[in-house]
């Protein structure tokens, strides 16, 4: 039987995090799905952990490592449902996020993406990822994704119909951080959302392996912003690019590197920033980095202490 959805799953040295992962998608109240794991050639125990997990539901793919956007592509290719989601391997979801989907996609049935809001997950937090009732109030449809100047969706909490990647391609293999905002471009220029707005997906942050994480010996092949923003005339692309500029200043800032700082600081229009992200923006490299880490602190001693703007 065809399943509804198929999930993919990129896996790469994620040893302390994928049993939980995985369990969390198997818990699902939906289970008309399969789920895709595309081992990215662990060297750790991730693999190990995936295969003593005896469900029909899962195929596991093992290829030498090539990247996340590949993972992806190769899962995209693999999968026989209609509907692809995507849940990295230390991310959760709640026990009802592929029924929040389904419900989504049953209301809007014109239409081809759909998301839900997310949380962040600290190290220390112990997650709730139960169900609760579906409510009809928290679902919008976004005609201009390029308008929102903070991030409202993960890779993990985002659902597209197989078609899509038909009519606008598959993740840019050639970029390995920022290949999602690459690919939401190309598809929120063409592409409605429909969204709920209730979190139904926990983002686990401050972990190891994490590509967003602050890293001078990782090397970043970026999205060419500049291409995307000749290519794809949309009114309010420009503000997304510099949100995600900014997300490169913060990166910067966090590794102390000035030089990249001061470059990114030149492609951004703060009017498009929010006050807090202008703060921030302007902020010295060495007062932001100290405020930081006591941030960071505090939000590992005391679970996910303001939540709202760690998101921004």
């Amino acid at each position: 039987m065809v399943p509804f959805i198929s999930v993919v799953i990129p896996l790469y040295n994620k040893e302390k995090y994928i049993k939980a992962t995985l369990i969390s998608v198997l818990n699902q109240t939906f289970n008309d799905f399969e789920v895709i794991i595309i081992n990215d050639g662990s060297t750790d125990r991730s693999l190990e952990i995936v295969e003593n997990i005896k469900n029909n539901k899962i195929a596991i793919y093992t290829n030498k490592n090539q990247g996340l956007s590949f993972s992806r592509n190769y899962g995209i290719k693999k999968a026989k449902g209609k509907y692809v989601a995507f849940l990295d391997a230390d991310d959760l979801w709640r026990e009802d996020y592929l029924k929040t989907i389904f419900n989504l996609i049953v209301i809007h049935k014109k239409y081809n993406v759909f998301a839900t809001n997310f949380g962040l997950l600290n190290p220390n937090y112990k997650p709730n990822l139960y169900t609760k009732t579906f409510d009809k109030k928290n679902v919008k449809i976004i005609s201009d994704y390029f308008n929102m100047n903070k991030n409202i969706l993960t890779p993990s909490s985002i659902v597209i119909n197989k078609n899509v990647f038909k009519n606008i391609g598959y993740f840019n293999e050639s970029v390995n951080y920022g290949e999602e905002y690459d690919f939401y471009i190309r598809c929120f220029s063409r592409y409605d959302l429909i969204y709920y707005s209730e979190f139904k997906v926990y983002y686990r942050i401050n972990v190891p392996n994490q590509l967003t994480a602050p890293n001078k010996n990782f090397y970043k092949k970026l999205p060419d912003y500049e291409m995307l923003l000749k290519t794809y005339d949309c009114k309010h692309l420009k503000k997304f690019v510099d949100f995600a500029h900014y997300e490169l200043v913060v990166l910067y800032k966090m590794e102390r590197n000035k030089k990249m700082v001061n470059f990114y600081k030149t492609k951004i229009n703060t009017n498009n920033l929010n006050k807090i992200q202008r703060l921030k923006f302007w902020l010295p490299i060495p007062a932001f980095y100290w405020s930081k880490l006591i941030y960071n602190w505090f939000s590992n001693k005391f679970i996910n202490l303001l939540y709202f703007l760690l998101i921004i």
